[in-house]
């Protein structure tokens, strides 16, 4: 399984990093720091399952879900947020901070 991870926060994304390393399908993790970089590489390749921060630098989460979406669905998509209240009608949403648990539950596809 590969996963693209989206996330502006290094130390957000060693953690995330370090709970995907947990799941023995996943073979490899890419990392963008801003949401420009990550839209030409979701172009580019496809992935089988997103992890987007909602704000980003650049292009925002909810924008490259979109664009993910019209690729592979919104199945394989989850928004990561520190809005406590932020929800989303189409899309998984994962609030900061969360548990272990709770971000590989969305991997069980």
């Amino acid at each position: 399984m590969r996963v693209i991870v989206v996330e502006d926060s290094r130390s957000m994304v060693g953690l995330i990093k370090d709970i995907l390393k947990r799941k023995k399908e996943i073979s490899q993790v890419d990392v963008f720091y801003d949401g420009d970089s990550a839209l030409k590489k979701i172009r580019e390749e496809k992935y089988d399952f997103y992890i987007l921060d909602y704000e980003l630098p650049g292009v925002d989460g909810v924008t490259l879900a979109k664009e993910v979406e019209k690729k592979v669905g919104k199945e394989r998509i989850l928004i990561i947020s520190a809005f406590e209240d932020f929800k989303h009608e189409r899309y998984n949403v994962l609030h900061k901070p969360f548990q272990i648990g709770e971000l590989l539950k969305y991997l069980e596809l």
